[in-house]
This record gives C-alpha cells, structure tokens and sequence, in this order.
C-alpha cells in the first residue's frame, strides 16, 4: 500500500501536479508533506510494530509455512479455507444477483 500511494505521489508531481495548482500551489505542498508521513508510516510500520519479520530464521519459518498451507495435502487447507471464506452461497432471483454482485 505504502509503494503504491507513493508510486501515485511521485507521479503526481512529475506530471506537474504542483505548478498546475494555480493560486492553491502553496496548500499543495501541504497535501504532499501529508502524503509523504503517510507513505513513511506505512513503509517503516512493518519494521517498527513486527521487527522480527525480517528475521531470516523468521522468514523461512513463516515460508515453510505458507508453502504447506498451499502444497500440504494436495491443497486441502487452501481448499478448505477458500471454501470456507470466498465461495459465497447462491441466492435465487435479482436481488440475489444483485447481492453477489457487491
């Protein structure tokens, strides 16, 4: 989330989103320095609130797990859980439709 918002941002700035502000130019940069803490708070969460993340013994432990999440079985966690949590029961008529659909 944090890449993308400041993926947008630098677009942004590079397509002249600042000299095409007009009389707002300097409520721009206000708007840009909020954007910036944003994208540093989101960016830097990951190591302040779970710093054992970048751990490599962490790391191939949440690996090994997430390969036999999807590997183990055949599949079956993966399975169940997609079962369990995406596949939405159908209901008859339009407004069910319409329900799915949303």
């Amino acid at each position: 989330d944090g890449v993308t918002l400041l993926a947008g941002v630098v677009l942004i700035y590079l397509a002249g989103g600042v000299s095409g502000a007009g009389v707002f130019r300097n409520d721009v940069w206000w708007v840009f320095i909020c954007l910036f803490l944003t994208v540093a708070s989101w960016l830097w969460a990951p190591f302040i609130f779970n710093p054992y993340q970048f751990v490599w013994k962490h790391f191939c432990e949440d690996f090994r797990c997430l390969v036999a999440f999807f590997l183990e079985d055949s599949g079956r966690h993966w399975v169940e859980w997609y079962d369990r949590t995406q596949l939405k029961p159908r209901s008859g008529g339009l407004h069910g439709s319409m329900v799915d659909i949303t």
